[in-house]
C-alpha cells in the first residue's frame, strides 16, 4: 500500500562515493512529516550507486525512500527534468549528493509553505559555506525573496541565490515544463517561473552545508586550451539559460519585459557564440565588425581572447595570482 507524501526530497549524486553517505544520512534524518526521499544518481563509475542502495536497505523509519539509477549519463538539466517528473510530492526540495541538510531543514520548509497557505511556489534558506574537508567556514547569506513580488523587481534587481537550498512546487514545473537543453543554472529559471506565479520567500537561518569543494581546483588550470573550454561550457549554458527565460517569460505573458531586460547581455552570449562557431579568423572578424547592441571595444576583446585563448589563460593567471597576494595567499 502507498502512502501518499506531500513533499519529495530528492538527492542528485554523480561521483560522489566519498561524500554521498553523509548526504543521505542527513537526508533520512529529517525531523518531519513522513516524506518521500529520492536518491538519485546519474550513471556514476564509481560506486556512488551502490551506497545509495545500502543506505536505503538499512533504513528504518518513517520515511519513503526511492532508490533510481539513470541508465546513461543525462547532464544536470535533463537529470532533473526525469527526478522531477519521478517524484510524488507537492513540494520538492532539492539536494546535492556532496552536500548536508540540517535535521529540521523539510520541517521549516513546509512551515513556510503552510504559512503562505502553500501558495509559494518557491521557498530557500540561507547557507552554511563548507570546505571540501567538511569543515564549516561561515554562513553565506542569499537575498530574502520575499522583497521580490513581481517580474518588474527581478528586471530591475537579480536576487543572489544558491539553488543548493531550494524547494519547489510540482505544479510550477507543470505549468511551464521541462527545462530545456543545457539549462544547467535551474536555481535561476526557478525565481522567475516562481514569480511569474505564486511567488517566493528565503527562510532567514541556514538550512543547507554547502560544499564548495572542486571549484577552485579547476581554476588552477590556466592553459590555453582550458580557457577555450570553459568559455565553450559556459557560454552553451548562458545562451540556454537565455532561451529558457523568454520561453517562460512567452507562458506567463511578460516576455516583452524580460526580454527587453535582457537583452543586451543575451546579445553578449550570441557574439560569443558567433565566435566560437566561426570556422577561421576571416569569419570572426566579419562578426566583431558586423553592427550590434554590443560595444565595439568588448567585441573586439572577445575576439583577441577566443582567436589566441593562450593570452587569455595567462591574464587569468595573472589576475588569480593578484587575487592570492592580496588575500595573503603566497602559495
Amino acid at each position: 500500500m502507498t502512502i501518499e507524501r506531500r513533499i519529495t526530497l530528492v538527492v542528485f549524486a554523480y561521483k560522489q562515493s566519498g561524500m554521498i553517505d553523509a548526504a543521505i544520512d542527513s537526508a533520512l534524518a529529517q525531523v518531519c512529516e513522513p516524506i518521500e526521499i529520492i536518491l538519485s544518481d546519474d550513471a556514476s563509475p564509481d560506486d556512488t550507486y551502490a551506497r545509495m542502495l545500502a543506505k536505503a536497505a538499512a533504513y528504518q523509519g518513517p520515511h519513503q525512500v526511492v532508490v533510481r539509477r539513470n541508465e546513461k549519463n543525462l547532464g544536470i538539466n535533463e537529470h532533473f527534468n526525469v527526478v522531477v517528473q519521478a517524484a510524488h510530492g507537492d513540494l520538492i526540495v532539492m539536494m546535492a549528493g556532496d552536500d548536508i541538510s540540517l535535521p529540521d531543514r523539510v520541517a521549516h520548509i513546509a512551515q513556510a509553505w503552510d504559512n503562505s497557505g502553500q501558495k509559494l511556489d518557491l521557498i530557500a534558506s540561507h547557507l552554511y559555506d563548507m570546505n571540501a574537508e567538511g569543515e564549516v567556514l561561515g554562513v553565506v547569506h542569499v537575498d530574502d525573496l520575499s522583497q521580490w513580488h513581481t517580474v518588474g523587481d527581478w528586471v530591475r534587481h537579480r536576487p543572489y541565490i544558491i539553488g543548493a537550498a531550494h524547494a519547489f512546487t510540482r505544479r510550477l514545473f507543470d505549468h511551464f515544463g521541462a527545462l530545456q537543453p543545457h539549462v544547467a543554472y535551474e536555481d535561476q529559471v526557478n525565481v522567475l517561473r516562481a514569480l511569474c506565479a505564486g511567488g517566493a520567500c528565503t527562510i532567514d537561518i541556514p538550512l543547507v552545508r554547502y560544499r564548495r569543494g572542486g571549484v577552485s581546483d579547476r581554476m588552477r588550470d590556466f592553459s590555453g586550451k582550458h580557457f577555450l573550454a570553459s568559455v565553450q561550457r559556459l557560454n552553451r549554458i548562458h545562451v540556454a539559460l537565455h532561451k529558457q527565460w523568454l520561453h517562460d517569460a512567452q507562458i506567463a505573458g511578460c516576455l516583452d519585459l524580460v526580454q527587453r531586460s535582457t537583452e543586451k547581455e543575451y546579445q553578449r552570449e550570441l557574439f560569443i557564440q558567433s565566435l566560437l562557431e566561426s570556422p577561421n579568423w576571416y569569419t570572426r572578424c566579419q562578426n566583431t565588425l558586423r553592427p550590434s547592441l554590443v560595444p565595439l571595444g568588448w567585441r573586439v576583446r572577445k575576439l583577441i581572447y577566443l582567436s589566441w585563448p593562450g593570452i587569455a589563460a595567462r591574464i587569468r593567471y595573472m589576475q588569480s595570482a593578484s587575487k592570492q597576494m592580496r588575500n595573503g595567499d603566497r602559495r
